[in-house]
């Protein structure tokens, strides 16, 4: 694969862009198709990218998705962990020990989906996959 290919790759796969919150997405898929298409936007957020060909047909369409699955900060905790809600579907088994990035105004905040310690947890609780609502963002806060 060429160099140019891979980057493209690799700025898209590490793009953050939530559903409704795809902005920084939507900005690359310009940066690198503005200057090949026209490039509409409609007011949900989704692009359109046209060019048009040398002839009628064949006509081609290439459509995908510039959202991903992510989550929604309900609460913090007093000791300072991050309550939260799913968007989209996720399984419980590949939730905890992920890395995630929250967005604020202030800029990105890193932290790492956690919960109860297994010493703690009794047999019955460690034989179950674990819900989000059992789960918290721990971003190293004390309070």
């Amino acid at each position: 694969m060429p160099d140019q290919t891979i980057e493209l790759l690799r700025e898209l796969t590490e793009a953050h862009g939530v559903s409704g919150y795809e902005q920084e997405v939507r900005e690359i898929i310009r940066r690198h198709l503005q200057d090949f298409t026209v490039i509409e936007q409609d007011r949900l957020g989704s692009i359109v990218c046209r060019k048009k060909g040398l002839a009628e047909t064949p006509r081609i369409m290439l459509a995908g998705h510039m959202d991903e699955i992510g989550f929604l900060v309900k609460y913090i905790t007093d000791e300072g962990f991050i309550k939260f809600s799913t968007l989209g579907g996720w399984w419980g088994h590949v939730m905890l020990a992920q890395r995630v990035v929250i967005k604020t105004k202030k800029g990105d905040v890193p932290g790492l989906i956690g919960s109860k310690p297994p010493h703690v947890l009794s047999d019955e609780e460690r034989k179950k996959i674990l819900e989000p609502k059992d789960m918290y963002i721990d971003v190293g806060a004390t309070s």
